[in-house]
Parts: C-alpha cells; sequence; structure tokens
C-alpha cells in the first residue's frame, strides 16, 4: 500500500510540474467581467436597503430597492507560468426610491448608492494548460462608497479587498472566465477576455 501511495504522489507530482510550464508567449491578460453583486456592496447597500425599509414600515412611505449590478475590468501580466500580477476595478450601485404614498404614484426621493474600488492583484495558477487555467487570487486596495440623495452627498474612502476561491479561463488568445469571490469583486461574475 505504501508503494501504491508513493507511485500516485509521484504521478501527482510529475503532471503539477508538466501543468506549469508556459504554453506560449502571451503575458499580457486584460478582460470585462459582470456579476449580481459584491459581499462588500451586499453589506453596504443592503444595511441602507433594511434600515430604509424599516423607516418606512413605520411612516408608511415604501421604497423600492433597484440594483445595478457589478461590472469590472482587469489587466494581468505573467510573471511566472504559476504567477500573475496586475490590477482590477470593480464599480456597482443600487438606487432606492421613496414614495409618498403605498400606491406608488408620487415620488418622495431618490438615493443613489456607488461602490468603486482599484485594487491591485496577484493571482496563483495552478493548471495553466493551453485551453484551461484554473486560479486563485488576492487583492487588496482602495474603495470609495457614495452615496448621493435629495439633499446631500457624500463619499468615504474604504479599504478594499478580494478573495479569488475559485477561477477559470477556458480559450487561448480569446477566453471566457468564471469566479467566485469574497470581497469587493463580485461573489459569482462571468466575463471574457484576451491575451497578447
Amino acid at each position: 500500500m505504501k508503494r501504491m501511495t508513493i507511485i500516485v504522489f509521484a504521478c501527482l507530482l510529475c503532471w503539477s510540474v508538466s501543468a506549469q510550464k508556459p504554453h506560449s508567449d502571451l503575458y499580457n491578460e486584460i478582460g470585462v467581467n459582470a456579476g449580481p453583486f459584491s459581499f462588500a456592496g451586499a453589506f453596504g447597500i443592503g444595511t441602507i436597503g433594511f434600515f430604509s425599509a424599516l423607516g418606512s414600515a413605520f411612516s408608511h412611505q415604501p421604497v423600492e430597492m433597484d440594483l445595478y449590478g457589478h461590472y469590472g475590468i482587469h489587466y494581468y501580466y505573467q510573471v511566472k507560468p504559476w504567477c500573475q500580477v496586475g490590477i482590477k476595478t470593480t464599480v456597482e450601485g443600487a438606487k432606492n426610491t421613496r414614495f409618498s404614498d403605498t400606491l406608488h404614484t408620487s415620488v418622495s426621493s431618490i438615493d443613489r448608492y456607488l461602490l468603486i474600488s482599484v485594487m491591485p492583484s496577484v493571482r496563483f495558477t495552478y493548471l495553466n494548460r493551453p485551453w484551461v487555467r484554473l486560479y486563485s487570487g488576492v487583492d487588496l486596495g482602495l474603495g470609495i462608497f457614495g452615496t448621493e440623495g435629495k439633499d446631500s452627498s457624500s463619499g468615504d474612502f474604504l479599504f478594499a479587498f478580494n478573495v479569488t476561491a475559485f477561477g477559470v479561463n477556458v480559450g487561448k488568445k480569446f477566453f471566457g472566465q468564471f469566479e467566485l469571490n469574497a470581497g469587493f469583486d463580485s461573489f459569482v461574475k462571468v466575463g471574457i477576455g484576451a491575451r497578447f
């Protein structure tokens, strides 16, 4: 049994090393992506939405919240076959509409919320094949949470972070992308991109 375990481990090690060999000279990557919302946005905008709904229940002025979605753009440079460094920018927003009556015929106020982040990023590729890449990553940077209402507007700077738990790119020069994230990037996102 020990001999079989050693053979399986050696085969996996050889496969892992061969999976990290570079397959082309395409070192630059750009892409765009979209998703429903980030965990940071869900916490910030969701908390505001909860208290708006609670306030509307007491004041009998209903509130509707419309989410705009989460959108991003990224650039990466291939430093090693297993490591990419780059930068990503994300934006997401929502709109709260407060009505003066329960029939929703008259709007008393509209509040807009915007969450923007710019984060330097590192991705670690653990499967690097010509058509498929599997990776995880870490992003740290700066964010801004802005609000605009009938009477005032404000913006607060935040520490922005993200962890890509799982990501996959399928394609060579042009690829499709799927990721699972926690932080300021959409918790589930899909996108397209190109390598050059």
